[in-house]
């Protein structure tokens, strides 16, 4: 394994299933090869918005050709040609000098969405952590946003239905609340704290 595999391996790994999903409405079985796949892409570390992109001239393809999506290693090969290209884009490229980091964090707190407005407290707690250099817990955070959204229909159903496409093996209570947690993070813009 090339990283730590402190649940950013599922984080990842959800995301890219989400994606999928949520752009093109394609939903599929996950057995234990497709699962490989996408951890094989989190080990090399290729970065999401090169999967997606393959993801996105994958199934335009598949569409005009009228041929169904079934599993992840479709998209295996353009993956891999997208990765090498990006790869190669980006050996001597001058890097921008970086701006304000934390602007993301006041942007987001600024346009706080109705439903989250119960952690404006903790999530200024966090950013500030941020800003101070300190790494933030974030158990306790995320436990509120699971709690408060444990009993949302929608949230549930899509949850059940992402736990009944995974394969058996993979039906373990970390991946169900990654998933659950990777969902409202990317439904409100939570801004990445880490």
């Amino acid at each position: 394994m090339t990283r730590e595999a402190a649940g950013g391996d599922y984080d990842y790994i959800i995301r890219v299933v989400q994606y999928l999903d949520r752009r093109h409405g394609i939903r599929f079985f996950i057995g234990s090869r497709d699962f490989d796949v996408l951890y094989h892409w989190w080990e090399k570390d290729i970065p999401e918005a090169v999967i997606r992109e393959a993801i996105d001239r994958v199934v335009e393809r598949n569409r005009r050709r009228a041929k169904p999506l079934e599993r992840f290693s479709s998209f295996s090969y353009e993956v891999r040609k997208n990765h090498q290209a990006f790869l190669s884009l980006d050996v001597g490229r001058a890097r921008p000098e970086p701006g304000d980091v934390h602007a993301g964090f006041n942007a987001f707190l600024e346009r706080l969405p109705a439903e989250l407005e119960f952690l404006r407290a903790d999530l200024c707690g966090l950013f500030q952590q941020l800003r101070q250099g300190e790494t933030p817990a974030l158990g306790p955070f995320e436990e509120k946003l699971l709690d408060r959204f444990r009993e949302d229909g929608e949230f549930n159903a899509k949850t059940a239905w992402f736990l009944k496409n995974l394969a058996p093996p993979l039906r373990r209570p970390e991946i169900e609340r990654r998933y659950r947690l990777n969902y409202l993070w990317g439904k409100y813009g939570i801004p990445a704290i880490d």
